[in-house]
């Protein structure tokens, strides 16, 4: 019933909601995830350049990937849409060489300040980053073809190094879903990746769809 009478409005709100409300991705939090999967420290050894350099990390949540690359010695640039998120985790770095933005994926290359969403900052300005993240799992949340071959497009106009995006697999039926716990989230084939890294222009430099967290770094 959601999937066939929610607007996109609703889910953007549905979604902000629920994260906003898990403690799990709240920085400061007694439960908040504090330390990359195995997968992203794989990933991140082996093809990103060594530190310093700028990471873009997308989709940032309370900050667990980019307060680790931060204490690795990398500057990091993170957006996130959902504000509290966003908001905890300024408050939460500190002196760290992190700077934090409200934005979507779909919005890019503008993000906007913490304290004011009518002003535009476009991430263009910051570019070339040595690197790019897309927060865990937050691929499976763009709900069409086009808005994640655009994103991708855009992660491979800011970034001249690899880009690290994870994914819902297809297992069984892999059409669209919405979960009260996560909200709207679709699952991809292996094809559907590497046919969005084709579309948007990017090579793929590692694919790994057997790993309990599938993923890819791509470069363009």
């Amino acid at each position: 019933m959601v999937l066939a009478c929610a607007s996109e409005d609703f889910y953007d709100i549905y979604n902000d909601l629920t994260y906003s409300q898990q403690d799990d991705y709240r920085t400061g939090a007694i439960s908040f995830r504090s330390s990359l999967f195995p997968f992203e420290e794989r990933a991140i050894s082996r093809y990103f350049p060594a530190p310093p350099g700028t990471i873009l990390v997308g989709a940032a949540g309370g900050g667990r990937e980019a307060l680790v690359l931060a204490r690795s010695g990398y500057r990091v640039i993170a957006f996130e849409p959902i504000s509290a998120l966003a908001v905890a985790l300024a408050h939460f770095c500190g002196e760290m060489p992190i700077e934090v933005f409200l934005g979507r994926y779909e919005q890019l290359p503008l993000v906007s300040p913490l304290d004011c969403r009518t002003v535009s900052i476009d991430l263009r300005s910051r570019a070339p980053f040595a690197a790019g993240i897309l927060g865990w799992h937050s691929f499976s949340h763009l709900r069409s073809d086009e808005r994640c071959v655009e994103t991708l497009k855009q992660f491979g106009n800011l970034t001249r190094g690899p880009i690290l995006i994870s994914y819902s697999a297809a297992i069984g039926d892999p059409s669209a879903r919405f979960d009260w716990a996560i909200g709207y989230h679709r699952k991809f084939s292996s094809a559907s990746i590497q046919e969005f890294a084709k579309r948007a222009a990017l090579k793929i430099i590692h694919f790994d769809d057997r790993d309990n967290f599938p993923h890819a770094v791509l470069q363009a």
